[in-house]
């Protein structure tokens, strides 16, 4: 049986892109987490330190999310997947980065980099 953890519709306010007031004055984006690490003993054992604290993980990525400065979407991506590396045991992620409102003329969209990555 696969299980995954998944947090839907992470705000962050990030100064990521291209153009220097992306960069100054930020923009929101959103992110979408998919989680898979070893349940066994947080399910057998009800064990809350067995687990992914996702109140925790949100709060790291939201101060982290207002200290980064990049030109891509790709780097500040896997900033996202090395903060979650550093401080959680898991063994595969899957994130979606969607930059919500991209300053581009005559474009009323989402752009979003969907990245996974596994543990060899």
């Amino acid at each position: 049986m696969e299980t995954f953890l998944k947090i839907e519709n992470i705000t962050l306010w990030a100064r990521v892109g291209v153009l220097e007031g992306e960069r100054e004055l930020g923009q929101l984006f959103s992110l979408d987490l998919f989680l898979w690490t070893d349940f066994k003993a947080c399910t057998e054992h009800d064990d809350i330190k067995k687990t992914v604290n996702y109140s925790e993980l949100v709060e790291i990525l939201k101060d982290q999310a207002k200290k980064i400065s990049c030109f891509t979407i790709e780097k500040y991506s896997n900033e996202i997947v090395q903060i979650i590396n550093e401080k959680f045991q898991i063994n595969r992620i899957k994130l979606i980065l969607t930059k919500c409102a991209p300053p581009i003329t005559g474009f009323d969209g989402k752009v979003s980099i969907v990245r996974v990555f596994a543990k060899n």
